[in-house]
């Protein structure tokens, strides 16, 4: 009986330790991969990423060139997730190179006020050097420099202080 209850106690410690969220939630969010010229590459991109502390999944899709990522953005802001994508050697040498955009859905980009806004509130976040909107998928890549530790979490809060309600696309 005493063994029962035992065990009974050390098990719903576990499981309240696994439901209390000890393990934080992975950011998922889709960089666009610039410099992908065959098939082959992705994997070396995929690869590359999956050696990165933080990083917890990436799947590579050569047609679309979106590289969807699971990772732990208290260990690794996605702007040094994106310098990591910049900085994979190229498997077709070292005069080519790859660069990753995060891919950021913001509602209401369809019109030119409101891409402008985005832009802006974006251009203010150090590290971002630069941003496309993207108003048919009313999204928005953003590149950044090279040093800096953005998150993602830091440009959706920029663009709600713009009044635009943004997300990682997943």
């Amino acid at each position: 009986m005493k063994r029962e209850m035992l065990l009974t106690l050390i098990l719903t410690g576990l499981f309240s330790t696994i439901a209390s969220g000890d393990e934080p939630v992975p950011t998922q969010a889709t960089f666009l991969i610039t410099g992908l010229h065959c098939p082959p590459c992705t994997r070396t991109v995929e690869a590359s990423l999956l050696r990165t502390k933080g990083v917890r999944s990436v799947s590579v899709d050569w047609r679309t060139h979106n590289a969807k990522v699971a990772f732990d953005e208290s260990q690794l802001p996605a702007q040094a997730l994106a310098q990591r994508i910049a900085g994979t050697a190229h498997m077709m040498g070292g005069g080519m190179r790859y660069g990753g955009w995060l891919a950021l859905k913001a509602e209401g980009t369809k019109d030119e006020k409101t891409a402008e806004a985005a832009k802006a509130a974006l251009l203010k976040v150090p590290g971002v050097a630069k941003v496309v909107v993207y108003p048919a998928q009313e999204s928005v890549g953003v590149l950044f420099d090279a040093s800096g530790k953005a998150t993602s979490t830091q440009l959706v809060d920029s663009l709600a202080e713009a009044g635009i309600k943004a997300h990682n696309l997943k």
